[in-house]
């Protein structure tokens, strides 16, 4: 059931109904959202929180965290302007041009039903918020335009390539926050998710450490960070203890610091205080060399099948490839039930890309051994190279892409393919 339309099954038409059925396997954080253009950018998404019959970890809080980036215009017409007037790879169907009617009657760029109130190195330890300049404060940046306004980071790397009109927690902008009242003392759980079309987000709690119990949905060790970089498609959750009576705000930057979206968790009896500044994300921020599964995830030993599949692109032709095809002109990855499948993805590009496999977890090879952590969207930064493996026992055709939406569309996926025995 984590389809894919014309990938693992057929997209629902307007006017149609389609109920999703399947056994509930695990608990934790995850969400949905729309594959068709790019409706998923204009707001098609929520969150989708699975709760355990038993849950060991105890909070008096649990919230929603889910954040996204908004355009005022048609995401069409930005992609565009980094087309250059070329036609779409086709990376996601169905999308619709500037002015074209989309299912349901409405226009590319017009608001959809219920605004956004939506849902309410791997290789050795590598810091997936550190990249070429080491972590730098995205607030700070040395920086210059991309092509639609985005931004680029000192020593060429692409922090983004979409300039955004706000950024979005639990669907409300900076200039009118989320809030949520607690007891000094209390413990919140934090349930984060980036919902963004192309948006990398660090997040922080003003004068909180937090602790990281779960990736992907899935608990991990815990382990306590000042900070983290959370990927489009990732989800965290961060347990956070409010030492003292005050307001405190959760920031959001988005990587390229050009804005932020914010929250305001406050003691009752003080008035939240949105603090707009940016912060400076100093001190010990999440490494996927932290994460360790809290039980052996090992594979069946065998030979595994093994693919390398270098993540290339063209900004001038703005044409993304893994391996040198563009989906949909791509040959399918053929894997056989059982096998043990290994995936090597070098970045070439001067772009991060945060990896998402349907209808699998896989283990992320970060040194750990038989604790490596199990996630289901992983990101590769510029110049980096991950390593992943998975059991291939799911029956199926399953799409492996880049969830930049904009990359999507633009060529950067593949389809897992189960060769019938």
């Amino acid at each position: 059931m984590d389809g894919v339309p014309d990938v693992s099954n057929a997209p629902i038409a307007p006017g149609r109904m389609y109920i999703y059925e399947y056994p509930i396997r695990q608990s934790g954080t995850y969400w949905y959202h729309s594959h068709v253009g790019f409706q998923e950018q204009q707001g098609f998404y929520g969150a989708f929180i699975i709760e355990p019959a038993h849950e060991p970890l105890h909070t008096e809080h649990d919230a929603v965290v889910l954040l996204g980036d908004w355009l005022h215009r048609s995401p069409e017409e930005v992609y565009a302007e980094l087309r250059g007037g070329k036609e779409s790879m086709g990376g996601m169907k169905g999308g619709t041009k500037p002015g074209e009617t989309q299912p349901g009657g409405m226009k590319a760029g017009e608001t959809q039903p219920g605004g956004m109130n939506a849902g309410g190195g791997p290789t050795g330890g590598m810091n997936p918020g550190a990249g070429p300049t080491g972590g730098m404060n995205p607030g700070a940046m040395n920086a210059g335009a991309a092509p639609t306004g985005g931004m680029k980071m000192k020593g060429g790397a692409d922090l983004s390539d979409v300039k955004y009109d706000a950024f979005l927690l639990n669907g409300r902008a900076a200039n009118d926050p989320w809030t949520l009242s607690v007891r000094p003392g209390e413990r919140v759980r934090l349930r984060l998710i980036d919902g963004g079309a192309s948006t990398y987000f660090r997040v922080g709690l003003d004068g909180h450490k937090v602790q990281i119990t779960h990736a992907d949905g899935l608990a991990v060790e815990p382990v306590t960070v000042d900070h983290l970089l959370i990927g489009m498609g990732e989800t965290y959750d961060a347990v956070v203890k409010i030492t003292a009576p005050g307001s405190y705000t959760l920031h959001a930057v988005a990587m390229d610091g050009s804005g932020q979206a914010i929250g305001v968790i406050h003691t009752a009896g003080v008035a939240p205080k949105p603090n707009s500044e940016m912060p400076s994300f100093t001190g010990r921020e999440l490494s996927y060399a932290d994460l360790r599964a809290i039980a052996p995830t090992t594979l069946p030993d065998g030979p595994p099948r093994t693919f390398r599949l270098p993540l290339q692109g063209d900004m001038a032709r703005y044409v993304w490839m893994i391996d040198g095809q563009a989906w949909p002109k791509a040959d399918p990855l053929l894997i056989r039930r059982g096998e043990r499948v290994q995936i090597e993805l070098p970045n070439e590009t001067g772009m991060w890309h945060p990896m998402h496999l349907h209808g699998h977890f896989f283990r992320v090879l970060q040194g750990a051994g038989d604790r490596c952590p199990l996630k289901h969207t992983a990101n590769v930064p510029p110049g980096e190279t991950l390593r992943i493996e998975f059991t291939a026992d799911n029956p199926g055709q399953w799409f492996f892409h880049c969830h930049n939406a904009y990359h999507l569309e633009a060529g950067m996926a593949r389809e897992f393919q189960y060769m019938t025995e």
